[in-house]
């Protein structure tokens, strides 16, 4: 049994403390020049239930209060005073203690102990350094009974840092050209160490001054001894190799290691505890007669734990239209069952153009074969993964290949290649319904403009044709690993050709019900400089999962961006709607899943535009999959599982385990112990799941599992995947678009063609 702990403490104060608040009408200036004035004395926060006021806590004894009046609250019963108050009073005890603040909101603490994480004997200079921090934020939540208490959450991290200037890099014999350079800035509060702002990308030296490009509306060139490398692993290694030469790698190998034993489970937990443990031995004020009281680790003793949780089961998948052939296993599913789509997928002949380099040829014939064929000889413990092959597994008869090699790996010679393949498909007067690329693995680190695989994969799609690529590496594995790539292989490759691999199982319901991923595509030619511009991208399924259309908006500055994101929704909803032949009374759910926070005037465009649909029985929820918070969570009975003389996942409770925090608030486990990739990754992080206020269908446990059975739902690889499809899709197609933006002579209207329609992303 799960023994469940959360990487937080609830604050408690004396029931009788009272906080005198001083209150006096908002004013944005205002509130700055009292923050700046009094900084120190006194606490100043927006304040009232529609902040209207500036609200004031005296932090010193002895001082007035500041405001037009006064009011008293019991510390116990006002937690949005008690928040903010935490977080300033370890600010004033970290700043005694002589420790480094770095940052604020949440706030970070570089750890005295471990220190610098690079070997002390690498030969490294002490300015380059890889450090773990303490972040503490809180949170107010509501438990069972309605009641508010606060909890403060202790997070662990590593950061990179490059502590010299680029004058002294050049004296070590860094070079610095081509590399986005910082400047430093003191903040306004001393207690707090500055931060390093962009300045820019190094084109040349004169002298002293760095001559920049891509410096936004800061100065084009910067002194040499003013500016600093972004503090980016990138140009951490960057650093230690011209430094070390070939004894880098080893160096940072072990830093590596070093830091995936902190970012552990039991590492994690460890430096959780012992920081707690540290803060109840200290002597903190919230403010004057009102002490801090640190709990116990929320599931670590009796009574400490008050969240319902769950562990949600695995969707049902079916493999046929009639809903009579189940099952919760996709992979076993599909060689019982065949695909969902067997009877009515076609063509069942596939034409397929398959480009590589010449130099390659023999091991591409040779790897095609076992992809179509199978490998039933390759067993993997009781079973055989690749028995069937993709003819047999997908029902399908000996599709027609034909070669084209490209002579070498350039740009040029890829296109000349699928030219080729596009000429003899025209001369002939058919379509290829699938392109296998073969490409190096070193394409993924080129700039698309540069990459043959998105040279070729754009010229397939303006002839609507879907693309797979594959790797030489992957090609050349042992056939007992290979057999797990041709798995992943095939399903994405079904799916493409436009395949319907499963769906989920549908619920009965009175309701229409739409699931709609929401992403975007930001559009910059720099990072500081030229206008940037965002895309947005929804992805619509019904909810058995069918994937029914993507839409995407025009690229808009970010003023117009809602504007265009809605009506670009009003149309897929629309098209949905027309052809499922909605009657306007009918009962139709709309569940948003957004990774980024929708706001209050964007609720109310949604609720608009249902408005403007003729629809009279709408609801709809906007379920923000939330990243990046302060929240983790251990279990502490769970071992890890072992991986090659190693254990990965440690303390990582099961997937699909659910923790509700509140009413519109529960962290939610995409990722178990099972589906850590490598031991380095460290303790894997719940998502949490976030209900918008303004949402009218409000059922937080039936939003989470079918979340939960949406991230089971990936036609991409056969493993679960780290995110509901509806966003790991739109993310998938944004990379992408990214990246053929930059293709020469791509036209982005290729994508409003049928071919937008497929899973031509996968």
């Amino acid at each position: 049994m799960a023994k469940l702990l959360l990487n937080a403490v609830r604050i408690e104060s004396d029931p009788e403390a009272s906080l005198t608040v001083g209150v006096q009408p908002f004013n944005r200036d205002v509130l700055e020049q009292l923050r700046t004035k009094h900084r120190q004395e006194y606490l100043f926060r927006r304040g009232g239930e529609d902040g209207s006021s500036i609200h004031s806590v005296a932090l010193v004894d002895g001082l007035t209060r500041l405001g037009n009046s006064a009011e008293d609250h019991l510390a116990s019963e006002a937690p949005w005073l008690l928040g903010p108050l935490t977080l300033d009073a370890l600010l004033r005890l970290f700043t005694r203690l002589g420790r480094e603040v770095i940052g604020w909101h949440p706030l970070r603490i570089l750890s005295q102990q471990p220190t610098n994480l690079l070997p002390a004997d690498s030969g490294l200079p002490d300015w380059l350094q890889r450090r773990v921090i303490f972040s503490f934020d809180t949170r107010s939540i509501r438990t069972g009974d309605k009641r508010s208490e606060l909890l403060l959450m202790c997070g662990v991290r590593t950061t990179n840092r490059i502590e010299a200037n680029c004058e002294a890099l050049m004296t070590a014999g860094i070079p610095i050209e081509g590399r986005y350079v910082t400047s430093f800035h003191a903040r306004d509060d001393e207690r707090l160490r500055g931060a390093y702002q962009l300045a820019g990308r190094v084109t040349s030296l004169q002298g002293s001054r760095i001559t920049l490009e891509d410096h936004g509306d800061g100065p084009s060139s910067i002194e040499l001894a003013d500016a600093f490398l972004e503090n980016r692993k990138e140009n951490l290694v960057w650093c230690a190799e011209r430094l070390l030469g070939s004894k880098a790698a080893q160096v940072l190998n072990a830093a590596d290691h070093t830091a995936s034993k902190h970012l552990s489970g039991p590492g994690r937990l460890e430096h959780t505890r012992r920081m707690f443990d540290y803060l109840r031995r200290q002597d903190i004020e919230l403010a004057p007669g009102v002490p801090l009281r640190v709990g116990p680790l929320t599931g670590s003793v009796k009574g400490s734990w008050n969240f319902a949780s769950e562990v949600i089961k695995k969707p049902i998948l079916v493999f046929d239209p009639s809903g009579t052939r189940t099952g919760t296993w996709n992979e076993g599913g599909l060689d019982k069952n065949g695909p969902y789509d067997q009877r009515s997928f076609t063509p069942k002949e596939l034409r397929i153009a398959v480009v590589c380099q010449s130099a390659f040829e023999g091991q591409v014939d040779r790897f095609l074969a076992k992809f179509l064929d199978g490998l039933p000889n390759v067993k993997s413990g009781d079973r055989i993964p690749y028995e069937k092959g993709f003819i047999r597994r997908y029902a399908l008869q000996k599709p027609k290949v034909q070669i084209f090699t490209s002579r070498g790996s350039s740009v040029a010679e890829y296109a000349a290649a699928c030219r080729e393949a596009i000429e003899a498909a025209t001369n002939d007067g058919f379509e290829w319904n699938l392109a296998i690329v073969q490409i190096d693995k070193a394409f993924r680190d080129l700039p698309p403009v540069r990459n043959p695989y998105f040279s070729v994969k754009a010229a397939f799609l303006k002839q609507r044709v879907p693309v797979q690529e594959i790797t030489l590496d992957t090609m050349n594995m042992p056939d007992g690993r290979l057999v797990y790539a041709l798995n992943n292989m095939s399903v994405a490759t079904y799916a493409k050709a436009g395949g319907v691999p499963w769906l989920l199982k549908s619920h009965p319901s009175v309701a229409h019900e739409l699931v709609i991923g929401i992403g975007s595509q930001n559009i910059s030619s720099s990072r500081l400089g030229g206008q940037e511009r965002v895309v947005g991208i929804t992805t619509v399924f019904s909810s058995d999962g069918r994937y029914l259309l993507e839409n995407r908006t025009a690229a808009v500055s970010y003023d117009d961006y809602p504007h265009e994101l809605f009506k670009s929704l009003a149309h897929s909803i629309e098209q949905v709607r027309k052809t499922d032949n909605w009657r306007s009374t009918d009962d139709v759910r709309l569940i948003f899943h957004v990774f980024k926070q929708i706001k209050d005037a964007e609720a109310e465009a949604v609720a608009k535009l249902v408005d403007n649909l003729g629809l009279s029985q709408v609801k709809y929820a906007f379920l923000h999959v939330v990243d990046d918070h302060p929240f983790s969570l251990f279990d502490e009975t769970n071992q890890g599982v072992r991986w090659s003389g190693a254990t990965k996942g440690a303390l990582a409770p099961e997937r699909g385990l659910s923790v509700v925090l509140s009413d519109s608030e529960t962290l939610l486990c995409f990722t178990g112990s099972r589906e850590v990739k490598l031991p380095h990754h460290g303790l894997p992080q719940p998502s949490l799941l976030k209900l918008h206020r303004k949402s009218t269908f409000r059922d937080m446990t039936y939003l989470a599992r079918q979340a939960f059975d949406f991230s089971c739902h990936s036609w991409r690889m056969f493993t679960p995947a780290p995110l509901p499809i509806t966003i790991l899709y739109s993310e998938l197609i944004a990379r992408l678009l990214a990246g053929l933006r930059d293709v020469p002579n791509w036209d982005p209207d290729t994508m409003l063609g049928s071919i937008g329609r497929t899973r031509w992303f996968l």
